[in-house]
């Protein structure tokens, strides 16, 4: 099954292009089901509402200033090498550590607007109750209140229950998609790496039937609202990895979508040969054409190099033995 880029109206082919029309209408038409607004984004915080303020930034630029109150929770601390997530046992004691236990509304500040969308992606699947996404750096926003570190142990335990339902795995998605009724699957990556053109992982393309659908950061007040009636169904995100499809939920949460997310991401699909591909394409090994060409017995050009090599190497080992044999005569 061919996969849909739902790309914005100036995408080449008329197809998408009426594609990406209707996807417009839906998304403006379709009204939010997913309830109260959990992830939000806001250019500045609110006075005085009690919100606990983390802070992803290193921890030395945290601690020497950020918001009155504002707890430091570096972003690397729940990163392992490669952008690999953490356990997630591992995640709720160090959120404990930081002060929290779910209940809170929590305001993320920071540098970098993907860290602090991923920070909120996570959060949501640990569980927390509402969170809020200042869309300023933090460095040109904070003032000179220190912030607090996390502890070495818990202050607080995790109460919130994780919203398991909203996360699949990588065999369950398998088995899910050769059902009968396999979910609806949309793409966050770029149009290149759908296409399978620009290729981070041991393969390139796209998840079988998957709908191209990336997102820009949502607007805040005023946003575009629209819910699983959009899609026919709530359907199951993904980005390249675990990292950039957290990012992409909190996109779609702060939307109102309903998604689920396949949370290894492409780059987990395409390491298991024996998975369906769409569009499926291969990195290029650079310099592998001149390889194949030099070892090309049948090339004409290079059938006279090994006789060359012996012509030149047969008086010089001549040379070698006649001045071995007169050392060992003396």
């Amino acid at each position: 099954m061919a996969g849909t880029s739902l790309a914005s109206p100036g995408s080449a082919s008329p197809r998408r292009r009426a594609t990406g029309i209707l996807l417009a209408v839906l998304l403006v038409g379709a009204k939010g089901a997913a309830g109260d607004t959990v992830i939000d984004y806001l250019e500045r915080p609110p006075a005085g509402d009690g919100m606990t303020i983390l802070d992803l930034r290193p921890a030395d630029r945290c601690s020497s200033g950020s918001f009155a109150g504002a707890r430091c929770l570096p972003v690397t601390d729940v990163l392992g090498p490669h952008r690999r997530l953490a356990g997630f046992s591992g995640i709720l004691w160090l959120l404990g550590s930081a002060g929290l236990d779910g209940s809170e509304r929590v305001l993320i500040i920071g540098d970098r607007p993907a860290d602090r969308e991923f920070m909120a992606g996570l959060l949501y699947l640990a569980g927390q109750r509402r969170i809020s996404i200042l869309t300023t750096a933090a460095s040109n926003a904070a003032g000179s209140s220190p912030g607090t570190p996390r502890g070495r142990t818990r202050e607080r335990i995790w109460q919130a229950p994780v919203r398991a339902d909203r996360i699949l795995l990588r065999s369950e998605l398998a088995t899910r998609l050769a059902s009968a009724r396999p979910p609806v699957l949309i793409d966050g990556r770029s149009e290149a790496e759908y296409w399978g053109e620009r290729i981070r992982a041991l393969r390139g393309g796209h998840l079988p039937g998957a709908q191209h659908l990336p997102l820009s950061p949502p607007g805040g007040a005023g946003a575009v609202s629209f819910g699983p009636e959009a899609f026919g169904g709530a359907p199951v995100a993904y980005a390249h990895d675990s990292y950039e499809g957290l990012v992409y939920l909190s996109r779609l949460v702060a939307l109102g979508v309903d998604a689920r997310l396949y949370l290894e991401g492409w780059v987990g699909w395409a390491s298991d040969g024996a998975l369906p591909v769409d569009s499926l394409s291969f990195p290029s090994v650079p310099g592998a054409a001149a390889v194949v060409r030099a070892a090309d017995p049948g090339s004409p050009r290079r059938m006279w190099l090994p006789w060359l090599a012996v012509v030149l190497a047969g008086p010089l080992l001549l040379l070698l033995v006649f001045q071995a044999g007169r050392r060992w005569r003396r």
